[in-house]
C-alpha cells in the first residue's frame, strides 16, 4: 500500500507539473488516458482527483474526441500530447484518426506513453471462464464464435503464440523443418472432382470424428508461398485428403513432395501448448503449457487493426506522432484478405496503418505478436518517419509500403505500357524507415519481407540502419513499382528460412520511367551487411542447376539451404547501383540478375564471401545490356562452388567485368559455370577481367567475420574503397537497446 501511495503521489505531482507547464507560457496541452479513467472526465489529470469526479480518460478515443472538441471551439495554441498510462487496453475496434485529427508543424498531435510506463494496445479478448474437458485439456464456451461468426488462427498464453492442434505434431527441437507430412500424389483437378492428394506413409493418422474445422497448411508448388485450405474429407485408411478449394494463387498447384500439416483437429490436441477451436459449437479447447490458466493470461484476437491514421488524397493527415506504445494480439487477415497476386501484402491488417498521411512519425513503439503486418503505409504517403521501433513475431511483414489495391506489371519492355501501369499506383515520397529492429516476422503469411514495398511509385524513400533477422522470407523486398528506393546501412541475416526462390534483398518487376523527372532514377543498394540467406523447399525434383541445395533434412524430403541469393534482381533490374555491400553465406550468389532484360546496372566495390553454389549469378537473358561489375572482392573456400554463372551471350549482356579480386581460399581453380569449358581462361577470352587479380584480399579476420582490409591488401591497388562497418545497422541509442548477440555486428 505504501508503494502504491508513492506511485500515486508521483503521478499526481508529475501531472500537476505538466498542467502548470501548459498554463505558464509554453501553450502545450496535455491529456491523459488510464485504465482507471473515465471518458466523461476532463482527461487533464493523470490520476483521479476532486473526490473522484475528475481525472484521465479511459480510452484513446476519448482523448481524440477531446482534441476535436478543443479545436472546434478555438485554435489550439500549441502542441497537444496524449499520455497513455501503463496497462493493457483491450480495443474492440480500431482507433481511427482522420483528416480532422491532423496537427501542424507548430502544433503537432502526439500519442505517447506516460514516462517510464508501458501501455499496451491489444486487439484481443481475455478468455477466463475455463472448465475441465479431459485430462489436462480445458474448454471454454465462446458464444460469439458459434457458427463461425468469430474465427481465429492464433491463441496467446502469457504473450506467446501457442500451437494449433496439428498432425503431425510440431517438432519442438526442429520447429521449421521437422513435424511435416508430405504429398505423395495429386488428385486430378477438374470440374467434377475437388482438389486433393494422397500423402506419403508417415506417422499413423488417427480416425477423426470430425474434420469440419480442420485446415491444411501447405507450401505448394515450388514453395514460394504457404496457404491454409479447408479440409473437405479425410480418409485415414486410403491416406487421402480432399480439399475445400484449390491453392491460391490459381496458377500454382500442389506437387508431389510438398510439405503440409493438418491443423485445428481436437483429436490431435495431445501435448501442452496446443489448442483448437470448434467453430460449429463455439468451443475453445486448450492445454496450458506448465502453468494453469489462473496463473497466466489467455488471449484470442478479435480485430485485425489497432490504429488507423486515414486521410484522403485531397486532405492528408499531417503531423501526428505515435510513440512508446506496444501493439499486440490482432487477427491474421491471411489468406482471406490476400489478393490473387501473391507478392502483395494482404489488403488490410496491421498494428498501425498510415493512409494518405504526410509528416507523421511512428517512433519507439513495440509491435509484437500481431496477426498481420507491424506498420503499414498504404496508398499515398509523404515524408513520414518510421523510426526506432521493434517489430517481432508478427504474422506478416514488419513494415509494408503498399498500394491499397492489387496489381501486377506483366511487361518490362514497353515504356508506354509501363507508364500506364504507373498511373494506377500511389506515390510514396521521401518516407524514412530507419533504425528499426525487425525480427521473426512471417509467422503466418510466409511470403513477405522485413520491409516490403509493393505496387507504388517511389520518390527517394529511404530504408536505412535497420536490423532485420530471422525472417520466413526476405529482409527487404520491392515488387511491382517504379522509381528510386535507397536501401543503405542495413544489417540483415538469417533470411528466407521457410521459402525458396528468394533473397536477402529482392526486387521483382521494379522499373524506371525513362526521362521521367520523378521516376527516372534507379534503386541504390549500398553499404548493407547481408548474411545467411537460407532458402527452404520440398517438392519431388530439385530445380538444378539453380537449386544447389547444401543439405537435406526430414529424411531427404526438405532441402535447405536452397535456391537463394543475397541481392536478387528478378525480372529486369534497371539502372540499379549496388555499392559497398558485404554479402556472405548465400546459395546461388551474392548478386543475381537471372531473369528478364537487366539494363545499366552497376555492381561495384562489394565483398562477396562463401556462397555455396556461385559467388555471383550473371545469367542475364538476351536483351540485357550495359551491366557493369567492377572492383568487387570474392572470397570462398567451397571446392565445389563456381566463381560465377553466366550464359554464352555474356559478351552482349555484360558491358564490363574487371578490376575484381578473386580468392578461392582452398586453392581450387576459378570455375565459370555456363561458359565454354568453364575455365577462367575461357572467361577472359570474352574480354572480361583483364585487370583483375587472383590473390588473398587480406581481411583482418575472415574466420571471425571481420572483413576489413589490412593496409597491404591488393584490393587497394585495384581502386577498392574501404567500407565503414560502424555505420551499418542500428545507430546510437537504438544500437544500445539491442544485445551484441542479436546485432551480430562486424568488428
Amino acid at each position: 500500500m505504501k508503494i502504491l501511495a508513492l506511485i500515486l503521489l508521483s503521478l499526481t505531482l508529475t501531472g500537476k507539473a505538466l498542467a502548470q507547464q501548459a498554463t505558464t507560457g509554453n501553450n502545450h496541452v496535455y491529456f491523459y488516458v488510464s485504465l482507471q479513467g473515465n471518458d466523461h472526465w476532463s482527461g487533464r489529470k493523470p490520476v483521479t482527483q476532486d473526490g473522484g469526479t475528475d481525472g484521465p480518460f479511459a480510452t484513446l478515443a476519448g482523448a481524440r474526441n477531446a482534441i476535436r472538441t478543443l479545436r472546434s471551439g478555438q485554435r489550439v495554441p500549441g502542441p497537444v500530447t496524449v499520455m497513455v498510462l501503463g496497462g493493457t487496453y483491450y480495443l474492440k475496434e480500431p482507433l481511427l484518426l482522420d483528416s480532422q485529427d491532423s496537427g501542424t508543424e507548430m502544433e503537432p498531435i502526439t500519442y505517447t506513453a506516460y514516462p517510464n510506463q508501458t501501455p499496451v494496445l491489444s486487439g484481443g479478448a481475455k478468455i477466463v471462464e475455463w472448465k475441465p474437458y479431459q485430462d489436462s485439456i480445458l474448454q471454454c464456451h465462446l458464444p460469439d464464435a458459434k457458427a463461425d461468426r468469430w474465427s481465429f488462427r492464433q491463441l496467446f498464453f502469457n504473450d506467446k503464440r501457442q500451437i494449433r492442434a496439428r498432425w503431425p505434431n510440431r517438432d519442438l527441437d526442429e520447429p521449421l523443418y521437422g513435424g511435416w507430412a508430405f504429398i505423395e500424389s495429386i488428385f486430378p483437378e477438374d470440374d467434377d472432382q475437388s482438389p486433393g492428394f494422397r500423402f506419403a506413409p508417415n506417422d499413423t493418422l488417427r480416425h477423426w470424428t470430425s474434420t469440419g474445422q480442420a485446415e491444411v497448411q501447405v507450401f505448394p508448388w515450388y514453395c514460394w508461398v504457404n496457404d491454409f485450405i479447408p479440409v473437405k474429407h479425410i480418409d485415414a485408411d486410403e491416406r487421402t485428403i480432399t480439399l475445400g478449394r484449390r491453392v491460391r494463387p490459381g496458377f500454382m498447384s500442389l506437387l508431389p513432395g510438398n510439405r503440409f500439416c493438418v491443423e485445428n483437429v481436437l483429436e490431435e490436441l495431445d501435448q501442452p501448448g496446443e489448442w483448437c477451436l470448434d467453430g460449429e459449437t463455439g468451443t475453445l479447447y486448450f492445454w496450458p503449457p506448465g502453468e494453469t490458466v489462473e496463473d497466466g493470461r489467455v488471449i484470442t484476437p478479435r480485430i485485425d487493426r489497432l490504429i488507423e491514421v486515414r486521410g484522403t488524397a485531397e486532405k492528408p493527415v499531417r503531423h501526428i506522432t505515435i510513440s512508446g506504445l506496444t501493439f499486440t494480439h490482432t487477427l491474421s487477415p491471411y489468406p482471406e484478405q490476400q489478393p490473387e497476386y501473391f507478392h502483395s501484402p494482404t489488403l488490410r491488417g496491421a498494428g498501425v496503418t498510415l493512409q494518405h498521411c504526410a509528416d507523421c512519425r511512428i517512433e519507439d513503439n513495440r509491435f509484437f505478436m500481431l496477426g498481420g503486418d507491424g506498420v503499414r503505409l498504404q496508398s499515398s504517403n509523404a515524408r513520414n518517419r518510421i523510426v526506432g521501433n521493434e517489430i517481432a513475431f508478427v504474422g506478416g511483414a514488419g513494415i509494408s509500403l503498399a498500394s491499397d489495391r492489387p496489381g501486377n506489371t506483366h511487361t518490362w519492355a514497353d515504356q508506354a505500357m509501363l507508364r500506364e501501369h504507373s498511373k494506377q499506383y500511389p506515390y510514396l515520397i521521401r518516407n524514412v524507415i530507419s533504425n528499426n529492429h525487425i525480427h521473426h516476422c512471417g509467422a503466418i503469411k510466409k511470403n513477405c519481407g522485413g520491409v516490403q514495398l509493393y505496387g507504388i511509385n517511389s520518390i527517394d524513400n529511404v530504408i536505412s540502419h535497420n536490423l532485420i533477422h530471422h525472417m520466413s522470407d526476405k529482409g527487404v523486398t520491392m515488387q511491382d513499382g517504379f522509381g528510386r528506393v535507397i536501401v543503405e546501412y542495413n544489417n540483415l541475416y538469417q533470411l528466407g528460412l521457410e521459402i525458396a526462390d528468394t533473397g536477402g534483398l529482392m526486387t521483382n518487376r521494379w522499373f524506371v520511367l525513362e526521362g521521367d523527372p520523378e521516376l527516372g532514377d534507379g534503386n541504390i543498394v549500398r553499404f548493407n551487411l547481408i548474411r545467411d540467406c537460407i532458402g527452404c523447399a520440398a517438392y519431388a525434383e530439385q530445380r538444378h542447376p539453380k537449386g544447389e541445395g547444401d543439405r537435406t533434412t526430414a529424411d531427404g524430403r526438405i532441402w535447405t539451404p536452397y535456391y537463394t541469393w543475397g541481392v536478387y534482381f528478378d525480372n529486369s533490374g534497371v539502372d540499379i547501383t549496388v555499392y559497398g555491400n558485404i554479402i556472405t553465406s548465400t546459395v546461388l550468389g551474392g548478386v543475381s540478375m537471372t531473369v528478364g532484360s537487366a539494363k545499366n546496372n552497376r555492381v561495384e566495390n562489394n565483398i562477396f564471401v562463401s556462397s555455396s553454389g556461385n559467388q555471383i549469378d550473371l545469367r542475364m537473358g538476351r536483351g540485357s545490356q550495359g551491366n557493369r561489375f567492377l572492383r568487387n572482392i570474392f572470397y570462398y573456400k567451397n571446392t565445389t562452388a563456381a566463381l560465377l554463372a553466366a550464359l554464352p551471350a555474356a559478351k552482349e549482356t555484360i558491358a564490363q567485368c574487371d578490376y575484381n579480386l578473386y580468392y578461392p581460399a582452398a586453392g581450387q581453380p576459378l570455375r565459370i559455370r555456363g561458359i565454354g569449358d568453364e575455365t577462367f581462361s575461357d572467361w577472359r577470352k570474352l574480354g572480361f577481367d583483364e585487370h583483375s587479380l587472383i590473390a588473398d584480399p587480406l581481411f583482418v579476420d575472415p574466420a571471425g567475420g571481420d572483413y576489413r582490409l589490412r593496409p597491404e591488401s591488393p584490393a587497394h591497388k585495384l581502386g577498392f574503397q574501404p567500407i565503414d562497418f560502424e555505420r551499418i545497422g542500428l545507430q546510437g541509442k537504438y544500437r544500445a537497446r539491442v544485445s551484441p548477440t542479436a546485432q551480430r555486428h562486424p568488428r
